[in-house]
C-alpha cells in the first residue's frame, strides 16, 4: 500500500476535473494567448534595454560634458583674463568691441542693467521675514522663509533694485565651411 500525500491527491482531482471540463478549442486558445504573450514580453525586454542603453548614453555624455566643462574652466583660469586684456588693448579707441581671430571672434558684449532684488548692507532675511509677518503673513513659508521677489514694492527701504550696465567677455567659435556652401 502506498502513502500519498492529501494536497497532491486534491491537486490530481482538480487537475483531472479540468480535464474532463475541457473544451476541444483550448488548446487554440492557450496557443494564440501563448504567443501574444511572448510578443508582449519581447516588447518589454526590448524597451527596457533600450532605456537601460540610453540611461548608459546619458551618463556618459554627462561625464563628457563635465571634462570638458572642466578643461574649459581651467583654460579660462590660465588664459581668461590675459585675452580680456589683450582685446581690451586691441578694441581702446575704436569703435568695434571685438578682434577676429582665425579660430573666433574674441569680443565684448554690452550687458544691459538688470533689475534684482538684493538685500541692502543691514537687512536680510531676519528682517524681511518678521516685516512679512506682521504686514504679508500669506507671503511667509511654513519654513520661515521669504522670497524677496514676492515682496510688495511699496516696502523698497529693504532692497537694490537694479544692477549696473557691465561688459561680458565672450567667444564665438568660427562655423566650418563646407564644400557646398
Amino acid at each position: 500500500m502506498t502513502d500519498t500525500d492529501p494536497y497532491t491527491e486534491e491537486l490530481q482531482a482538480m487537475v483531472d476535473n479540468m480535464e474532463a471540463n475541457r473544451d476541444p478549442d483550448d488548446n487554440e486558445f492557450e496557443h494564440y494567448a501563448r504567443i501574444c504573450n511572448r510578443v508582449a514580453g519581447d516588447e518589454e525586454a526590448a524597451i527596457s534595454k533600450c532605456d537601460r542603453e540610453v540611461a548608459k548614453l546619458i551618463a556618459n555624455r554627462d561625464k563628457i560634458i563635465a571634462g570638458c566643462n572642466q578643461r574649459r574652466q581651467g583654460i579660462e583660469w590660465k588664459w581668461g583674463q590675459m585675452m580680456r586684456e589683450k582685446v581690451a588693448a586691441r578694441i581702446k579707441g575704436t569703435r568695434q568691441r571685438f578682434v577676429d581671430t582665425l579660430f573666433g571672434r574674441l569680443g565684448f558684449r554690452k550687458q544691459a542693467a538688470k533689475q534684482k532684488r538684493r538685500y541692502k548692507d543691514g537687512f536680510g532675511k531676519d528682517a524681511a521675514i518678521e516685516w512679512a509677518k506682521v504686514n504679508a503673513p500669506d507671503i511667509v513659508s511654513k519654513k520661515e522663509s521669504v522670497n524677496i521677489n514676492d515682496m510688495p514694492a511699496d516696502f523698497e527701504k529693504m532692497w537694490i533694485d537694479t544692477l549696473p550696465a557691465t561688459d561680458v567677455f565672450y567667444w564665438k567659435p568660427n562655423k566650418e565651411k563646407t564644400d557646398g556652401e
